[in-house]
């Protein structure tokens, strides 16, 4: 859709491997729908950047900084509150993913998928839909329980699995109880319940987590 309207999505590049700034470069390079606006491999120089394009989208590697370039994500959004970040990572770090989404981002991509799923990944999110890498968590989240093992403990019924399941899609309590024939009020009742049994606050935390519950299927 962006390609046939015309519309370049504008993105700003905080990478911290010269290499892959350079293949990201030139996977951008005349593409008919992503123009990179900007490029850098320091969070000090990330913040000005952002003021300056005001980019669609802000892909950032999560080993910026050292690692230490969550915290950054918020301020950024507060700077430019219409730009969508995009986290890329190779790492399996459950507490850092949370934090990620915690802090704002929209997304998380693995550095190992292919350029086309990357593409995939940045037009997703900045149509508004929230994107992940289902291996990432999934990894996380297992090497996360004692012994690798997987924790059914928090059992949903059939209706709230259901709900669960419409949710880890992206449909909104609204889009949720039109589907279902019932009051978006009880949706979102019936998705406090969810979360408290899964032990998440908010649906992309429940998205993260459904891959061990099987709450895609």
């Amino acid at each position: 859709m962006t390609e046939q309207s015309g519309i370049k999505i504008r993105i700003l590049v905080a990478e911290s491997f010269e290499l892959v700034r350079i293949g990201l470069r030139s996977l951008f390079e005349n593409h008919a729908a992503i123009y990179l606006v900007a490029e850098t491999n320091c969070i000090d120089d990330l913040y000005n950047l952002v003021v300056q394009h005001k980019p669609d989208v802000i892909l950032v590697d999560l080993q910026l900084n050292n690692g230490n370039c969550i915290a950054h994500i918020s301020q950024l959004l507060d700077a430019c509150p219409h730009s969508k970040v995009l986290a890329f990572s190779d790492r399996t770090n459950e507490y850092t993913h949370l934090q990620m989404f915690r802090s704002g981002a929209m997304g998380l991509i693995s550095k190992r998928h292919s350029s086309e799923l990357l593409l995939k990944a940045i037009c997703a999110i900045y149509a508004g839909q929230i994107w992940f890498d289902r291996h990432i968590t999934r990894l996380a989240y297992y090497n996360l329980l004692p012994g690798g093992e997987i924790s059914y403990q928090s059992k949903l019924t059939n209706g709230e699995r259901h709900i669960a399941y419409l949710a880890c899609k992206g449909l909104s309590a609204k889009e949720i109880s039109f589907q279902l024939s019932i009051t978006e009020k009880t949706v979102r009742n019936q998705l406090s319940v969810i979360y408290k049994k899964i032990g998440v606050k908010k649906q992309i935390e429940l998205c993260l987590k459904a891959p061990l519950h099987n709450y895609f299927k």
